[in-house]
């Protein structure tokens, strides 16, 4: 009788643990099957407070779903940190974010719209005088741009730079938090980037990517940032570099669910949904770090036939490290 209680009181508790180990990873958007491994920048996984934030429309933007609102929110962003109101406000101009700790928060039901497919960047964060920005953040924002659910892509024209939210250069520890991005041409929805130096410890967490032109968000010549919690539709996501001159190193990539239906617009890259630690540019990329993902699903193409997701580790300048991603139903490993 006493060992029948003991052994209750035994699977009893291992179950309590297995549910508040299934609540925790569930809460921090783990993939199922992971074990949920704190994450280092477990802290910062939110968006910064705002301070003494205006609104756009205080400064001319109208956000009725017409009127293009580029030099409103130029003019809001130059004076302080915004808090978007309700409503669709079209930005076809680049609006440029060129002081450190500036802040975009949008509220519940904001749309951020691109209307026209050949515009470049929504956002720039770039310093004007070639020192380095730190801790800017956009977060909580719906961007829907022009693409189509199954994306299309072009390398050989201006909607190859039709991209939501971009870094440039020496951008450090800018957050990117639970924002919705989708329908964009352009390489990439979020890309950090520099000739050599890209920056460091950008964190994108806890956002929604679907129909990519290409990748989701890829860090270029960007070091110790972290990409993680994030889901992925028809997106790829890592880090890529255009040459072995670009810094890259310390980045992690986790907790991420990847699946494709449709396939991104790259037809060229015979994938319909990719996961990468860095594969391109001769690019030393040994020191980022892969771990925890999820990636599957398949899609079919009039030309290219049935495209599986991919994992691809494979890089000849020195791959990154991969531990324990899930390759699911569709998806294939490339080492």
């Amino acid at each position: 009788m006493k060992i029948a209680m003991r052994l209750s009181i035994i699977l009893l508790a291992g179950s309590m643990a297995l549910l508040s180990w299934r609540l925790l990873a569930s809460r921090n958007n783990a993939p199922a099957g992971n074990p949920y491994v704190p994450s280092p920048v477990a802290a910062k996984l939110v968006a910064p407070p705002l301070v003494d934030p205006v609104n756009p429309l205080n400064f001319g933007a109208k956000c009725d779903g017409k009127t293009d609102d580029s030099k409103g929110f130029q003019a809001a962003l130059d004076a302080g940190d915004v808090k978007v109101p309700a409503g669709t406000c079209v930005i076809d101009r680049t609006v440029k974010i060129t002081i450190s700790n500036r802040h975009l928060e949008c509220s519940p039901g904001t749309t951020l719209k691109q209307t026209n497919p050949y515009a470049p960047q929504m956002f720039e964060i770039v310093s004007s005088d070639g020192g380095t920005l730190r801790g800017n953040s956009i977060a909580n924002c719906v961007f829907v741009g022009s693409n189509e659910v199954a994306p299309r892509f072009f390398l050989d024209d201006a909607r190859h730079y039709n991209t939501p939210v971009l870094t440039r250069d020496q951008v450090s520890e800018f957050r990117l938090i639970g924002n919705t991005f989708r329908r964009f041409f352009g390489q990439s929805m979020f890309q950090t980037y520099g000739q050599v130096d890209g920056g460091s410890g950008d964190i994108i967490a806890y956002n929604r990517f679907e129909s990519c032109g290409y990748y989701g968000p890829v860090f270029v010549a960007h070091r110790n940032g972290y990409i993680g919690h994030n889901t992925l539709v028809d997106c790829a996501i890592g880090v890529e570099n255009d040459n072995a001159k670009q810094m890259s190193g310390g980045n992690i990539i986790e907790y991420n669910e990847v699946s494709a239906v449709h396939g991104y617009g790259a037809p060229d890259m015979g994938a319909a949904a990719l996961l990468t630690g860095g594969t391109a540019g001769d690019a030393d990329y040994s020191t980022n770090i892969v771990r925890y993902n999820t990636v599957m699903g398949a899609s079919k193409k009039a030309r290219e036939g049935v495209l599986p997701s991919i994992i691809w580790q494979k890089a000849s300048g020195g791959a990154a490290l991969y531990l324990q991603n899930t390759c699911g139903n569709g998806c294939k490993v490339i080492q």
